[in-house]
């Protein structure tokens, strides 16, 4: 299970503030009135605001641990205590990025206790507990997020729990529809409710969802067109169109594969895995083992972009043991009891 992260998005207003204080300073030395010690120290308390949002921006993009840890004790020296918070809550974030869970718990809790209605804080929390395996406190964060403020990550990130936890379906599927509600362009909620309802031959909502999701995509947005193009393929799957689905696969194939090399990750990764395989499968029992074998290396540069070795290791073996059957002319394995098992 992979908990959706995103990181709060520290205002980038820091030129307009700077802007806005040096019209300030201008004004004050062509008017004595304004000269007053207050006005002094509102401009030199807006200036550190400024040097401290700078802080924090700089501390959520260094990968050094300890050179962003300093960066934030910096900014919190000065801001004032009432925007405390948002340096905990990216302190937070990025032990989470950092696998440090424990201390991202502890940083998201201080943010909670300095600004209870901090939605995006609840929400981050609760991706902590998940991975830490505190699924009912996991739970309880993504519900106080959500009633402050509706967010389909939260939507989709409390999906998974309802599926892999609770094993409840309805609620589960209920959230990937309040996901898209919210967000229409969100394509990760797309994903496993289009193959839910396909699964269960429910192909007319199917179809549905998928036409609102082309209507919903940016024509230029390659990520999510290929994703689109992958479910349509899997829909023809389901409906037994086996040409429709191989050209569509082959296709979402070929472009992921170009966009690996181009970005150093994949579109998708779980669900095209498994799709990918089914492909594999098909192409084997129709004696296609070439074919079988250019989805298993398409298949493989996901496992290796993903760090996975024990999928790599596995699509290893499935390619070793296709190259067998294509070298030794042997097609007398290609079947296996009633699935194929292509590493037997």
């Amino acid at each position: 299970m992979s908990f959706k992260k995103e990181k709060i998005n520290l205002s980038y207003y820091a030129l307009i503030i700077f802007i806005i204080v040096g019209v300030f300073l201008i004004f004050r030395d062509n008017n004595n009135t304004i000269k007053q010690p207050n006005s002094e120290n509102r401009i030199k308390g807006s200036i550190k605001t400024l040097e401290a949002e700078m802080l924090i921006n700089t501390a959520n993009e260094e990968k050094d641990l300890l050179v962003a840890e300093n960066l934030y004790k910096l900014a919190l020296s000065k801001l004032p205590e009432d925007r405390h918070w948002e340096v905990y809550v990216n302190l937070g974030h990025t032990y989470l990025d950092h696998d440090h869970f424990k201390k991202a718990e502890e940083n998201l809790t201080k943010a909670i206790k300095l600004n209870p209605n901090c939605d995006s804080c609840y929400q981050k929390r609760g991706v902590v507990y998940g991975l830490l395996n505190e699924i009912d406190k996991s739970l309880s964060d993504y519900n106080k997020s959500i009633s402050l403020k509706p967010n389909e990550i939260t939507y989709y990130n409390r999906h998974l729990l309802y599926d892999s936890f609770f094993n409840d379906e309805n609620k589960s599927i209920e959230d990937l529809k309040s996901a898209i509600k919210v967000n229409k362009k969100y394509v990760t909620a797309y994903m496993p409710l289009i193959i839910h309802y396909s699964n269960n031959n429910n192909y007319k909502e199917s179809h549905e969802l998928l036409s609102a999701l082309k209507n919903n995509i940016n024509k230029n947005d390659i990520k999510s067109n290929t994703i689109y193009l992958f479910l349509e393929s899997f829909l023809n799957y389901r409906e037994d169109k086996m040409d429709e689905f191989f050209n569509g696969i082959n296709k979402v194939c070929e472009i992921n594969s170009e966009y690996i090399k181009n970005n150093n990750e994949t579109i998708s990764s779980k669900i095209f895995l498994s799709v990918y395989f089914i492909a594999v499968k098909e192409y084997i029992k129709s004696q296609k083992f070439n074919d079988g074998l250019k989805i298993l290396e398409y298949s493989l540069e996901i496992a290796k972009v993903k760090k996975d070795k024990i999928t790599e290791d596995k699509i290893l073996k499935d390619i070793a043991f296709v190259k067998s059957l294509i070298k030794n002319k042997d097609f007398a394995y290609h079947y296996v009891k009633e699935d194929l098992e292509i590493n037997k």
